[in-house]
């Protein structure tokens, strides 16, 4: 939605909208608080189903925005966002939970799969998407670059000297997911993107 449609939508309709998002706020926070509660997961785990209920929600949102109001989507938005969403948050969670069905091996496999899919999505994407849409894109890896540098040197320098413990690399992959996350909705704030 444009700064121009919001400015003109009445008073009720913007507090109704802030309403229904602090609903959905509400919602996926209570589902994360559950799915975590008494499963004394580690916390990385826990960062990765954070992630993953994060990036669904988003996933969905969107979905029913581009159901709803379809001519609010900015070019390059849509169906292929929606899917990158919905494919992180899937590979979020298949480390965790898939290998109860299948084998660790056919799950890693799917994972391969499912990344292939969704770097293809996200080079479409930005090959549809438009100048200011890529200007996001770009300023929110330059965010996410420059404070994940600082924090990993900071970090690497600290363990080097025996102040903290080694993080696994999944404990780093969440953190990576969710520095950019916030990055990526300081960045679209930042342009006016809702």
């Amino acid at each position: 939605m444009s700064r121009s449609e919001i400015s003109t939508q009445p008073l009720v309709v913007k507090i109704l909208g802030g309403l229904a998002l602090a609903a959905v706020g509400a919602l996926t926070g209570a589902a994360l608080a559950n799915a975590i509660e008494g499963r004394n997961m580690p916390w990385a785990d826990s960062l990765a189903l954070a992630m993953a209920i994060a990036l669904i929600t988003i996933g969905v949102l969107s979905a029913i925005t581009m159901a709803l109001r379809p001519s609010t989507v900015p070019k390059g938005c849509g169906v292929l966002q929606i899917v990158v969403f919905l494919l992180a948050g899937a590979m979020f969670l298949a480390p965790m939970y898939a290998s109860a069905f299948v084998t660790a091996d056919t799950v890693f496999a799917g994972i391969v799969v499912l990344l292939a899919v969704q770097t293809v999505a996200n080079v479409m994407l930005w090959r549809r998407a438009d100048e200011m849409l890529r200007q996001v894109m770009a300023e929110t890896s330059a965010i996410a670059f420059w404070a994940l540098q600082t924090a990993l040197f900071l970090y690497a320098a600290a363990e080097r000297l025996g102040l903290v413990d080694t993080i696994s690399g999944w404990g780093l992959t969440g953190i990576l997911m969710a520095v950019y996350l916030v990055s990526s909705i300081a960045a679209a704030a930042r342009r006016g993107i809702h």
